[in-house]
């Protein structure tokens, strides 16, 4: 009974932890969890039988290191990222674990039982893993920004602060070893502040990657503030363009009326014509439905066939409140500007132009985009991101937005670079949910 009892909580702990960093990270292969599960177990097993790690540095650093050979294999990520969850990971639980076990032996010791038994001690570590269970699940369901943009800058940061709280707590709990020699009136006034010192910890574990969340967002919303700035610009550049046309339209006005008064009817038939060929070739490239996508839109499609792209927008915009202006300004602008960017790659010398086709319409509850373009030179994708060619070694920020307003919608994002390259996005559109706010 008890070896089922063993095997059955290893399933569960092993898949939960996998669960987790599949979440955070990605899983490299489809049947990563037997892996995973196989690796735990026999580690494990190693350090039962053969105790190769008793002591609590010796037991971090085997744990640590093993179990970091592991996720180095199976998911992706950078290895600094790996290190920083597997830490993570391990010593969430054991702060936790420790701020259980300092005060319920403090009790046991203060009612004069000498210390905490055995199964009592198994039970508080199958506590401190659940409540582990549970800032995994709080942190991969809350934190979206960190599954992409978290930085190895902030992953080097956040690993020194953990080791410092988990090495202070360790050290506490050290002094605890003799504590059914102390005095009985003294047990309880040291172990309580003690293992909320530990339990402070555990949170702080939690807290600190709040916070980090909290700064990219904030980075986010300063991004898009910046770029409907620019949007602003550009409606501004056409609203001054119609008063202009309005202007001339009543000078016009004024010159038909002469020549028809004046009974020069061909003049002014042949300057009638005139005048709609020059509105006609004055009309707007881009009509999507919505003000705000038509003026990002337009100037884009003009800056695009100065450059000499072969450019086609056909799209259909959203409702206003279905997608939040701001929200799909950012991601036509992202997605236009990198197929721009990536058109004007080609050598000097090359004939062959770059071509750009971008088609959008509402389908049923979803709105769906696609934007293809030419390539010229290769899509660098590392770890299942695809990196800048303008900065190298680093994930795309325009795609990291796209990604980050298709995640709060809650939609679909493709991309594909064989034999071009394919962006296209899904969103759902229910007619009776409620609008996604902006990051804005």
């Amino acid at each position: 009974m008890m070896m089922v009892w063993t095997i059955g909580w290893g399933f569960l702990d092993t898949f939960l932890r996998y669960r987790f960093l599949d979440k955070m990270l990605g899983a490299e292969s489809r049947y990563g969890y037997i892996w995973f599960y196989l690796g735990n177990f026999i580690y494990g097993q190693l350090n039962v039988r053969f105790s190769l790690a008793v002591t609590v540095g010796g037991n971090l650093i085997y744990l640590c290191g093993c179990a970091f050979l592991i996720h180095l294999f199976l998911f992706h990520g950078s290895a600094v990222k790996k290190a920083f969850f597997t830490l993570w990971i391990y010593c969430g639980a054991d702060l936790v674990n420790m701020g259980l076990l300092i005060l319920f032996h403090g009790l046991a010791v203060a009612k004069g039982l000498g210390g905490c038994p055995d199964p009592v001690i198994h039970i508080l570590g199958m506590a401190a893993c659940f409540v582990q269970y549970l800032m995994m699940e709080i942190l991969q369901r809350k934190l979206y920004l960190l599954k992409r943009d978290f930085t190895d800058r902030n992953v080097l940061s956040l690993m020194c602060v953990i080791l410092f709280i988990y090495l202070a707590v360790s050290r506490i709990t050290a002094l605890f070893s003799g504590i059914s020699d102390w005095p009985e009136g003294t047990v309880l006034t040291a172990a309580i502040p003690c293992s909320l010192t530990a339990f402070g910890g555990a949170a702080l574990h939690v807290y600190f990657l709040v916070k980090l969340e909290a700064g990219l967002q904030e980075r986010l919303a300063g991004q898009q503030y910046q770029l409907m700035g620019q949007h602003l610009e550009m409606v501004k550049a056409q609203y001054a363009k119609t008063m202009k046309m309005r202007h001339d339209i009543k000078n016009h006005g004024l010159c038909l009326r002469q020549l028809l008064s004046d009974g020069k009817f061909k003049e002014a038939s042949e300057y009638l014509e005139q005048l709609s060929v020059r509105m006609e070739q004055g009309k707007p490239a881009v009509q999507t439905g919505s003000v705000f996508a038509d003026a990002l839109l337009n100037p884009k499609y003009h800056q695009a066939r100065a450059l000499g792209i072969d450019i086609r927008i056909s799209m259909t915009a959203p409702k206003e409140e279905q997608v939040d202006p701001v929200d799909l300004c950012c991601l036509l602008a992202n997605a236009l500007d990198n197929a721009v960017e990536a058109c004007g790659r080609k050598n000097t010398g090359e004939e062959e132009k770059g071509w750009i086709r971008m088609n959008g319409g509402v389908k049923g509850n979803y709105w769906v985009m696609e934007i293809q373009n030419s390539i010229f030179a290769p899509v660098i994708r590392r770890e299942g991101k695809y990196i800048s060619s303008k900065r190298a070694g680093i994930c795309g920020m325009g795609l990291s937005n796209i990604k980050t307003i298709v995640e709060r919608y809650e939609g679909v994002l493709d991309i594909q670079c064989d034999p071009h390259f394919v962006l296209s996005v899904m969103l759902p559109l229910p007619s009776a949910a409620k609008k996604k706010p902006s990051a804005s």
